[in-house]
């Protein structure tokens, strides 16, 4: 098979992987975590639930490293969610309307409190899926740390 034949055939079963992909809609578990287009039925799960929509809006702020500048609120590990921040606890498990991190991710995004502090708000789906990680007691294994976006 000369060079001309071998790329022809690998670009053909490239369009044909493409053509297949695109035909069939993807399983619920392929949908894209970090912008779900629906609440899970059951228990929400942490880590493919709430683990992507925090580390994509919220952990590039609110980080070790950073979150003395960002309220000094840690993000990084459950028990720093739930005791750090300048108006600690942020996160009050069963409790999401006393919350004050859903609070600050309603907040209208001028306001000065706002998170994120960008006009891509958290709302929708992904909230409905934080208040109610919260309301069911904001359940985080301990062994799971999240990991800064840029380190991914």
């Amino acid at each position: 098979m000369n060079l001309i034949s071998l790329t022809s055939s690998l670009c053909l079963g490239v369009i044909l992987l493409q053509a297949n992909s695109c035909s069939h809609p993807p399983a619920e578990h392929e949908e894209f975590p970090s912008w779900p287009t629906k609440v899970p039925k059951g228990p929400i799960d942490f880590e493919r639930n709430v683990r992507p929509i925090l580390i994509i809006n919220c952990l590039e702020c609110h980080n070790s490293e950073s979150a003395a500048a960002n309220g000094n609120f840690n993000l990084e590990t459950r028990e720093l969610a739930l005791a750090t921040g300048d108006h600690a606890p942020a996160i009050i498990p069963g409790h999401p309307t006393e919350s004050l991190l859903i609070k600050a991710l309603e907040l209208d995004g001028i306001h000065y409190g706002a998170m994120p502090p960008t006009p891509d708000k958290i709302w929708g789906v992904r909230m409905e899926i934080l208040r109610r990680w919260i309301e069911e007691g904001a359940k985080w294994p301990e062994a799971v740390k999240l990991v800064h976006p840029r380190d991914f």
